[in-house]
């Protein structure tokens, strides 16, 4: 049954979560080297990853509308138990690219069966309130993940870090057995392509895919141009990582406030693309660490706003009863952003500097603020 306090569990779960994945996500690209692969091999198995979350999106979407959403979430932990596992003992690139592999089909299961759940017990009247805290609460989860990782990288190495990982996520799969169980429908495949196939929705997508190109970059390129450019040891850059991350929390949580007082969320959109990119490309090209941080902190400040306008169009947008289906169309396109910037970035950053892939990114999310701006503008003279 689903109440009023039906989205506690979930923020707690995903929250949780996410504390996880700040523990080492950003210093896989270190630990990878460590182990002795190039940037080469960085970028094949952090795209193989994505590869795997793009081909299982949609029937994963589908899924969440005609089975218990937690049965999934279930199998999802397992399979990151599997992959920690994998990163903790292999050492041969092929079959640890099959580790890759199913550990980005658990974090995309986790993630589109959590994400589904959480929109359908969403109250319609609060929604945005409702949907900046969740996304602010994970957020600040995971900020605290990365500081708290970065030390006890730096104090026990990775090994253990990646062992406490392990066992972090057995507590989550006990916890996920408490998740509110959600109801199930059964559409057929041309009822979803009604929904997609719409000017403004495809536009939307193609917007959302240039601004992920930018988290691909940093998944290769992030930690390692601050351990290039400033020096900074793991407890040190997580710290910079962690406290930036504040500044997205609380913009999701601020805007989500500011929705449900009355702002027009196309203005969030807006900002939020216009002040990640500018922030993305300020940020990249300091040689001052303290003037860089500046910069990711307005970086940050504009991904907030725009996660909270991606994850409040999709509950505006699409039937409750198909969400599970039509909002693993949207993550496929940010999936497919990240596993372009991935694939691209990774080589690039190792041989021409790992500022530039940010740099790059940081274009494309100002082109997207430009494209969207004209694209508004023109449905507004079609009305006039």
């Amino acid at each position: 049954m689903i109440t009023k306090n039906s989205l506690a569990i979930p923020t707690i779960i995903k929250a949780l979560h996410a504390f996880i994945y700040g523990l080492f996500g950003l210093y896989l690209p270190i630990y990878l080297m460590g182990k002795g692969f190039s940037g080469y091999h960085i970028g094949i198995f952090i795209g193989l990853a994505n590869l795997i979350s793009i081909i299982s999106t949609l029937p994963t979407g589908f899924a969440n509308d005609k089975i218990r959403s937690k049965k999934i979430i279930l199998y999802a932990l397992i399979l990151s138990i599997v992959y920690y596992t994998g990163l903790l003992t292999l050492n041969n690139a092929f079959i640890l690219g099959f580790a890759f592999i199913l550990g980005g089909l658990g974090r995309n299961l986790f993630t589109l069966s959590i994400d589904s759940i959480a929109f359908k017990v969403v109250d319609e009247k609060r929604s945005s309130i409702q949907i900046g805290k969740y996304l602010g609460i994970v957020s600040f989860l995971s900020l605290i993940g990365l500081f708290v990782g970065g030390n006890l990288i730096n104090t026990f190495g990775f090994e253990a870090t990646i062992t406490a990982i392990i066992v972090l996520f057995a507590i989550t799969i006990i916890g996920s057995l408490f998740l509110p169980i959600t109801q199930t429908f059964k559409f057929k495949l041309f009822e979803y392509k009604r929904d997609i196939f719409k000017k403004e929705v495809l536009f939307f997508m193609f917007i959302v895919f240039l601004f992920s190109l930018h988290y691909g970059a940093e998944m290769t390129s992030y930690s390692l141009f601050l351990k290039n450019s400033f020096n900074l040891d793991l407890g040190t850059m997580g710290l910079y990582i962690a406290s930036a991350i504040v500044f997205l929390a609380v913009s999701e949580i601020y805007f989500g406030r500011k929705v449900q007082k009355g702002m027009d969320p196309k203005h969030v959109f807006y900002f939020g693309l216009l002040v990640s990119g500018i922030g993305h490309i300020l940020f990249s090209i300091q040689s001052d660490v303290w003037i860089s941080f500046i910069f990711r902190c307005i970086h940050e400040v504009g991904d907030g706003a725009m996660i909270f306008s991606i994850f409040y169009g999709i509950v505006k947008i699409f039937n409750i009863e198909r969400i599970g289906g039509n909002s693993s169309i949207i993550s496929l396109t940010s999936i497919l952003g990240i596993s372009v910037g991935s694939f691209i970035f990774g080589p690039l950053g190792e041989h021409y500097g790992y500022y530039l892939p940010l740099l790059i990114t940081g274009g494309t999310s100002v082109l997207a603020f430009l494209l969207l701006f004209y694209f508004n503008k023109k449905v507004l003279l079609k009305k006039a």
